[in-house]
């Protein structure tokens, strides 16, 4: 019997003036790590099958995913929905175009979205954005992609250098984060947000929404307090 997701229905704020409405979803261990072995192995047995199913529905509300290179690379099959909008964010441009994320993307329907010295060093049978000088410029992407492509809201699926990124810019509006009843530790293992620390005066302010205990899991929505 295959399991359900949390969520039957959720409300959806209007999308910001001139950008899609950006949510993330990640699993993590209770510690905050978002791996269970290597940094460049899946991940598939960190979250539970409802919690994989969740992140199925979550994938099905939104027009476009987002989601770095590191975890396309790392993530051998990939299940979206048809008619969603890919985008793979790479700095440097250097992901194969075979990986599946690539591979089962429809024609027309998925990027590899970069900066412009990224898109030089791209391989010819990417369809390339680029967006910046000499990183990507994400408030000229998300334009793009709600002005361009009516995209209303964005799913980002990490991972956390990308999750960093995003949030240090303060572009990120809801956050849906499951917890794994799992201790993975580590100095260096990567969590939901990695990048370079805020300053103390600079920390994002999150308001919880909801909160779903189910078996030993606890599904977290939160709502960035501006």
């Amino acid at each position: 019997m295959s399991a359900e997701p949390v969520y039957q229905e959720l409300d959806w704020p209007p999308a910001p003036e001139g950008r899609p409405w950006v949510f993330v979803n990640m699993v993590s261990t209770i510690d905050g790590k978002i791996i269970t072995g290597e940094p460049d192995e899946p991940v598939q047995d960190l979250g539970s099958a409802r919690d994989h199913a969740t992140m199925h529905w979550l994938e099905a509300q939104a027009g476009g995913i987002l989601i770095g290179a590191a975890t396309v690379r790392a993530t051998p099959r990939m299940n979206l929905p048809a008619g969603l909008h890919r985008f793979c964010a790479s700095h440097g441009g250097v992901v194969s175009p075979d990986c599946d994320f690539f591979a089962r993307g429809e024609q027309g329907r998925t990027w590899l979205v970069t900066s412009q010295p990224g898109a030089q060093a791209a391989d010819p049978r990417h369809t390339v954005k680029a967006f910046g000088e000499n990183s990507v410029d994400w408030p000229a992407f998300l334009a793009w992609c709600r002005t361009e492509l009516g995209i209303e809201r964005l799913l980002v699926e990490g991972g956390g250098e990308l999750n960093a990124a995003l949030m240090a810019e303060d572009l990120v509006d809801e956050l849906f984060l499951t917890l794994a009843p799992k201790i993975k530790g580590g100095r260096q293992t990567p969590t939901l947000a990695g990048g370079d620390p805020l300053p103390r005066q600079s920390l994002l302010a999150w308001q919880l929404t909801s909160c779903l205990a189910v078996d030993s899991e606890v599904f977290l929505r939160y709502r960035r307090h501006r």
